[in-house]
């Protein structure tokens, strides 16, 4: 399951100016050398929430490619009007897992997997629950872990993953600068039709952070 694949892609076409080019190499490469230095470590105690019963879907795109990287601090910087260099101190996804869990025990795993995350020292930066929107089904969290590293972890069931999957180019063309308001409001409402077919577990839309004891 690649969450970078083949699919169309628009917004990773964007033409990046030549003069920023050097500046933006330099930046990109940086993220990813914090990210691999981080990732074993972090990877296994990821692998302790798949010793609870979850799954670790594409595992092998834990580290987020060279050219999606880049695009994403352009991408960013030109929309917030902010320097390369800000737009890469935002970033929080170099680093990222999806841990998928079935329905029945979705709502306790997820908790239970924060409480463990946070008893081996990894703070927690945003954490948002997405269970009932539009466009989206899932509980999101950014982390930061013991070393500095921020992490991002996506709680999924099956369906809600495979949901995101199949609505990527949809997404893509929402986001995108090229496209028309007519493409953009086709996409809006697939993913609006997308999203609503995924049943949400018991006690998802209450998992909360702090956790609620």
């Amino acid at each position: 399951m690649n969450r970078e694949s083949g699919k169309a892609d628009r917004s990773k076409n964007m033409m990046i100016p030549r003069a920023l080019g050097e500046t933006l190499r330099r930046l990109t490469t940086q993220l990813l050398m914090k990210a691999k230095k981080a990732e074993p470590t972090v990877t296994g105690d990821m692998r302790g929430i798949e010793r609870m019963g979850a799954s670790l879907i594409g595992l092998e795109y834990r580290i987020k490619s060279f050219q999606s990287l880049s695009q994403k601090i352009f991408r960013e910087a030109k929309a917030a009007g902010i320097s390369l260099k800000e737009s890469a101190s935002r970033i929080t996804d170099v680093l990222r897992y999806t841990v998928a869990a079935a329905p029945a025990h979705y709502a306790h795993l997820v908790t239970r997997a924060m409480a463990y995350l946070a008893d081996k020292g990894y703070q927690v930066a945003e954490f948002r629950n997405a269970w009932g929107g539009k466009f989206y089904q899932g509980v999101n969290v950014h982390f930061v872990s013991p070393e500095g590293m921020r992490v991002e972890v996506q709680f999924h069931t099956p369906q809600s993953f495979a949901v995101k999957q199949a609505s990527h180019e949809v997404y893509e063309i929402r986001r995108s600068e090229s496209a028309t308001p007519e493409e953009i409001e086709r996409a809006v409402q697939k993913s609006i039709h997308y999203n609503a077919m995924v049943r949400q577990p018991k006690g998802a839309a209450s998992i909360a952070w702090p956790l609620v004891a």
